[in-house]
């Protein structure tokens, strides 16, 4: 047992130990890792040291993380170069023969953070070779040096001056590494293998590759494990769990996408959640189901079942991954809506509609699908499984405390491992939640818990107070979206969306005579330079379209007639001339047949002579026919 250093990605560094630990815990040495501060203090340094009982612990870590780029066995380490070569020369002497004596081969490659060392045209490999020489006074290499297939692997890594890092934090302090690579990553690889722009059936919230594999680790996906996931979609997880050897078994409400797919567009073949193991030569699921999780399909696992029945499925599952709807960009539906007949019951569907039918649904509010799903991994897991999956997360702390009770879930038989936080904005995110059955299914026990639970909810507020939240940011354009775009919600919110559009369709145009026409008109153009609308200069005639020319003597007329001939030429001679019997005495309006569009049509005029659009929550419900 020994001290190494950890070299993490500087990637989703809030799962980064989660994922470490979640991997020791499934090789049976969980309780044994111990760490240590990254040198500085700082936690989102890729450098952490960490306490491993052996090497082949380490390999074993290294065969599945995402996260982790290697872990060295640390021969010294300082704040330049001669510092480091004097704590290698301290390192233990027996260590470094037995990894450089003469027969044995080596390799020495330079692993640096934050910055790469680049040679000249004339000079390619020199900086390189000088900074291995300046290893020799601490360390000599007897073997012969080999590019590829060597026996032994060493790191030389320097983390780069704070003014030099590009696009990653500042505070990281710089230092020299060196040491024997015990184990470097080579799962990175399945990243693009399964690159979702290489696979044919995709949906619109599918799980990128990376969080997929993630995700699968932590529920310790792996040979003789069936991992279950409720909210499937096009199999993104699922495939990441068979990966790693896992038998899968998915279900998802929306029929369609579990039962039709779609037609590629390059190649017009039938694709869907089958198609994708196939590609990939995975081994296909064990089932995919059209199921509700409020209403679980599974003998024993509804809360309404028969006390005979309870448990009736449990241990069937090792793993429960998966990503719910918020409700923010796809909605919850569950099962429900249907018409009832007056004795309750619901209409049968007619035989010949069966093979093609959809079944009514209604909204499914986040915490209710949150607690089935809890409920759900409770009945149907074994004692040591793992669920797995996301809620909505706020980075600010008065956001976060809307949520009350439901911050961090809770249930009688599950054990909070882990909670990593992945953040989508400076404000909002995501919170990924692993647990452990710890205990079998109690169902009295289970009961008192929802009921504790619901009363607490109605004191201290709950996920959709947090939702509610979150959604008035993204959608709600006004007092609650700053005018920043993107500054304080997910993708700025959709009324700077709407300005920059407005803005684009005022901006002039050189259309021609009746292009521009049609702008005046669209503007509420009165006259040639008159931009007020024109129901407040001829509020006798609210629903006409056409132009107006107004004469209130015979001189004001000859005076406006340059200006306004334009005017006056777009104005047919054979026009009716009505009197206003609110204007001053001879006063006359010539205008063409009125064609006001009824209630729509005043809308629409109102907000275009204040020169902005109507939105869709503001017009009348349409009553025509589609053609």
């Amino acid at each position: 047992m020994g001290w190494y250093l950890c070299y993490f990605m500087h990637r989703h560094l809030d799962f980064r130990r989660a994922e470490f630990q979640a991997l020791a815990d499934l090789n049976g040495f969980g309780d044994a890792v111990e760490w240590r501060a990254p040198f500085g203090g700082v936690e989102h340094s890729p450098f952490h040291y960490v306490r491993l009982p052996s090497d082949d612990a380490a390999r074993a870590i290294m065969k599945r993380s995402i996260l982790t780029k290697g872990i060295v066995e640390l021969w010294g380490e300082g704040n330049d170069q001669d510092e480091l070569n004097a704590a290698i020369a301290a390192f233990d002497a027996e260590t470094k023969a037995r990894y450089t004596a003469e027969g044995s081969t080596f390799k020495v490659e330079l692993e640096d953070f934050g910055k790469t060392l680049h040679g000249t045209r004339d000079d390619n490999w020199g900086p390189a070779v000088r900074r291995i020489d300046a290893l020799k006074p601490a360390v000599e290499f007897n073997g012969r040096a080999r590019m590829k297939g060597a026996e032994h692997l060493f790191w030389s890594i320097e983390s780069a001056e704070g003014n030099d890092l590009r696009g990653i934090p500042s505070d990281i302090p710089s230092r020299h590494y060196f040491g024997r690579v015990v184990a470097a990553s080579a799962a990175r690889a399945a990243i693009n293998t399964y690159d979702l722009k290489k696979r044919r059936y995709l949906g619109p919230t599918s799980m990128d590759v990376e969080m997929s594999l993630i995700m699968a680790n932590m529920v310790h996906a792996g040979p003789g494990r069936v991992v279950w996931d409720p909210f499937c979609g096009t199999g993104s997880v699922l495939i990441a769990a068979a990966h790693f050897g896992a038998m899968t078994m998915g279900s998802d409400i929306d029929v369609r996408v579990i039962r039709w797919g779609k037609k590629d567009k390059r190649t017009g073949e039938h694709v869907d959640v089958w198609t994708n193991f196939k590609d990939y030569a995975l081994p296909p699921p064990i089932a995919l189901l059209r199921a509700d999780l409020h209403k679980p399909p599974f003998r024993g696992a509804a809360a309404s079942g028969a006390a005979s029945e309870r448990g009736a499925c449990e241990g069937h599952l090792q793993g429960v991954v998966g990503d719910p709807p918020y409700g923010v960009r796809a909605g919850g539906r569950k099962s429900g809506g249907r018409k009832r007949l007056p004795d309750g019951t619901a209409r049968a569907v007619p035989e010949q509609h069966r093979e093609n039918h959809i079944p009514s649904t209604v909204p499914y509010p986040f915490h209710e699908c949150m607690d089935d799903l809890m409920e759900q991994a409770a009945r149907l897991l074994s004692v040591g499984g793992r669920l797995s999956f996301f809620v909505p997360a706020a980075a600010d702390p008065e956001d976060a405390a809307s949520a009350g009770v439901d911050s961090v879930p809770s249930h009688p038989m599950l054990t909070l491992r882990a909670s990593s936080m992945q953040l989508l904005s400076t404000r909002w995110g995501r919170r990924l939640v692993t647990f452990e059955k710890t205990k079998k299914y109690d169902h009295e026990a289970a009961e008192e818990a929802k009921a504790a639970l619901t009363e607490a909810r109605k004191k201290g507020g709950n996920m959709e107070d947090l939702l509610e939240r979150m959604r008035a940011t993204v959608y709600h354009h006004g007092e609650n979206v700053d005018d920043k775009d993107g500054e304080d919600g997910v993708g700025g919110g959709r009324g700077d969306a709407e300005d920059k559009k407005k803005k684009k369709k005022e901006k002039p145009k050189d259309g021609g005579k009746f292009a521009r026409r049609r702008e005046r008109r669209r503007r509420g153009v009165d006259g040639e330079g008159s931009t007020a609308p024109f129901e407040d200069s001829h509020p006798g005639l609210p629903g006409t379209r056409s132009r107006v020319i107004a004469h209130t003597s015979a001189a004001a007329a000859a005076a406006s007639a340059d200006s306004a001939g334009r005017e006056i030429d777009a104005v047919e001679p054979t026009k009716d001339v009505v009197v206003d019997p609110e204007r001053e005495e001879g006063a006359t309006l010539e205008v063409g047949k009125p064609d006001d569009g009824g209630a729509v049509g005043e809308l629409h005029r109102a907000h275009s002579g204040a020169g902005v659009r109507m939105g869709k929550a503001s017009r009348p419900d349409f009553r025509g026919k589609n053609t």
